[in-house]
């Protein structure tokens, strides 16, 4: 992987294209937004069950649903004693989540189609979990970067 970057720099900054042209492309200003959440002390009970975190994830995505005949899909792996790995999918956002109700600690991955349906995202989750701690790492998806950037 670590060859693949250069070369493709490489072959954009030997291309006959206006390089204007290419720095207003959809790749170069990204695919998306994804957020990588960690949250602790959260609630056990919201952490525990399946059918609560599948709750919490159809709460979070029904606000971003532009069509009503929009289909979303949500997954729920239940460990047991307790502890859920979930998925929420839609057209617009994908939602990953793995809790450790025992620790009161939930690992989420959001990747929405931009910066706001993102973080509107997580204020649904957030609001529903309502962890005491938080830390967000924000990535812009898909943007093209110059060797010097890296």
């Amino acid at each position: 992987m670590a060859l693949a970057t250069p070369l493709l720099q490489k072959d954009i900054q030997n291309s006959p294209t206006d390089s204007s042209n290419l720095l207003n492309s959809p790749v170069s200003k990204g695919f998306g937004t994804h957020l990588l959440v960690e949250m602790w002390h959260a609630p056990f009970s919201s952490l525990a069950d399946a059918e609560s975190v599948s709750s919490i994830l159809q709460y979070t995505v029904s606000h971003l649903q532009m069509d009503s005949m929009e289909e979303t899909r949500v997954n729920t792996f239940q460990f047991d004693p307790y502890g859920v790995s979930a998925t929420a999918t839609s057209s617009v956002l994908h939602i990953l989540m793995h809790t450790w109700p025992e620790k009161g600690y939930a690992a989420v991955d959001i990747f929405a189609r931009n910066q706001a349906d993102a973080f509107n995202a997580l204020e649904r989750i957030k609001f529903k979990l309502n962890p005491k701690d938080l830390h967000v790492m924000e990535l812009a998806r898909g943007q093209l970067l110059n060797m010097e950037d890296t």
